[in-house]
């Protein structure tokens, strides 16, 4: 590789820039990894094998497959800055990447740039000492050259260079471009997306609706199985952001997710989401034994093919999630050995199915074409009407299971005022038909139990309907 580079006679100092962290902040290679072994068991056989012949050649291998869209890259502002700088100077900008040649081409391209790229090719890891081998043989081995890089495998190129920036950590001698790297607890800490772990509220339901909440070891063993459902929880949504890198890139409020906006990377995130699985399982042990690790087991088996398959499948990608909420519940209740109620378990399925339709709406409503397909999904824009409809009417569904099963008579068993709970129906129905209009108007954005916890009116709604059913359980004043 380095043999074959013919040295050149630059007029100007040219800047040699790294691709991956730099330019951008992708990892180009990784990225291809991941979405051809998300294509499927052939697809993470061949991943394994390429890599087990060397890095060089699975990157050959991936870019022959997988080429690069080099206008989906989050490129760094300050890098293309500097880099129109050097052009505004007549001075010649090389790309220098341990990626392949073939993505690292397509990028030069697409950013206009003339000069050929320095990149993996063959068997030659484009790399570190033989990064800075490369450049050598093309500007000469006294040539002068400057180099903008992100991490410690550049560190011989920057003792050589003439001028050296790094948009990484802060080393000596070289100068630092924009503001770094963001700090890394808050990105993971973002990335673990803790405003979603409302949801696992769900798994306190069965100590509350049984009235044994208020029996210390309960409530402790509710509120763990809580904790240990958000950490778990949280590692899926790792894993989940990892592969939905490319849609989320294109959607207009994910992109600055941690993983698609580059804040946090692949091998950092895969660790993360390793640790978080590890606790959540071994806790789900410690705390109920087989059956609660099997749900937990049973959750994240679900929500992995939801993220790998099941969240393009139209219709059933909402049965699912509505499957997984109605899932906490059940952790719920082996959790703390309480028996679920039939129309508990009904109604849980038809309310977060009509949320599960709402969330594929606002994700919908802005797709312009009628004919497109919604980006990783199963849908398109002339679908809108129906998943309305279909959410609409699932949330009805569940108000009517809500009044039949307070007309129920085994209810009155458990219940000191069970004429009561036919109240719960009206706050319900107020809040259902709002959230869908609101979400109409345009004025629900993402995730709509995300938008509830922070709605003021939500949240009233939440608390008189959960003062109605403390009355309805203890019984009012006499």
């Amino acid at each position: 590789m380095v043999g074959e580079i013919a040295v050149r006679e630059f007029r100007a100092v040219p800047l040699f820039v790294d691709v991956d962290g730099t330019l951008t902040r992708a990892d180009i290679s990784l990225e291809s990894f991941i979405r051809i072994a998300k294509s499927g068991v052939a697809g993470l056989i061949a991943v394994m094998l390429w890599l087990v012949r060397g890095r060089a050649f699975a990157k050959v291998m991936a870019a022959r497959r997988d080429p690069v869209d080099a206008s989906r890259l989050p490129y760094r502002q300050e890098v293309l800055d500097l880099i129109a700088g050097a052009q505004g100077e007549g001075r010649p900008v090389i790309l220098a990447s341990a990626s392949h040649w073939r993505n690292i081409a397509r990028i030069a391209r697409y950013l206009g740039l003339d000069e050929p790229v320095l990149a993996s090719r063959g068997r030659t890891n484009l790399k570190g000492r033989t990064k800075l081998a490369a450049i050598q043989a093309r500007v000469g081995a006294d040539g002068a050259f400057d180099y903008i890089g992100d991490s410690a495998a550049d560190v011989p190129v920057w003792r050589a260079a003439r001028t050296g920036w790094s948009v990484g950590s802060l080393i000596d001698g070289v100068r630092r471009l924009g503001a770094g790297r963001p700090d890394g607890w808050r990105v993971a800490i973002r990335a673990m997306r803790p405003h979603q772990w409302a949801k696992n509220a769900l798994v306190l339901v069965p100590a509350v609706t049984s009235g044994h909440f208020t029996e210390a070891a309960t409530a402790l063993t509710a509120v763990s199985a809580a904790v240990l459902m958000s950490l778990i929880a949280s590692s899926i949504y790792l894993v989940n952001d990892l592969l939905d890198v490319d849609s989320d890139r294109a959607h207009r409020t994910k992109w600055t997710r941690p993983l698609a906006h580059g804040d946090l990377s692949i091998p950092r995130a895969l660790a993360l989401s390793t640790v978080l699985a590890g606790v959540g399982l071994v806790g789900g042990w410690w705390l109920g034994g087989r059956p609660l690790i099997g749900w937990l087991l049973t959750y994240m088996a679900i929500t992995t093919a939801y993220s790998f398959r099941l969240k393009a499948v139209m219709v059933g990608d909402a049965v699912v999630l509505a499957s997984l909420y109605t899932i906490r519940i059940w952790i719920g209740g082996v959790a703390v050995g309480v028996p679920l109620s039939f129309w508990l378990l009904l109604f849980s399925v038809f309310l977060f199915l009509s949320l599960a339709y709402l969330k594929r709406y606002i994700e919908m409503r802005d797709v312009i074409e009628p004919d497109k397909l919604l980006s990783g999904r199963g849908y398109v824009g002339s679908d809108l009407d129906v998943v309305m409809m279909s959410g609409v009417s699932s949330g009805m569904v569940a108000i009517l299971v809500l009044a039949l099963f307070a007309h129920d008579p085994a209810t009155a068993e458990h219940y000191a005022a069970p004429e009561l709970l036919w109240l719960l129906c009206l706050p319900l129905m107020y809040w259902i038909n709002r959230i869908w209009m609101m979400a109409r108007r345009g004025e629900v954005e993402g995730d709509p139990v995300s938008f509830a916890i922070r709605d003021r009116r939500s949240i009233m709604v939440g608390l008189a309907m959960g003062v109605i059913f403390i009355v309805a359980l203890l019984g009012g004043p006499a």
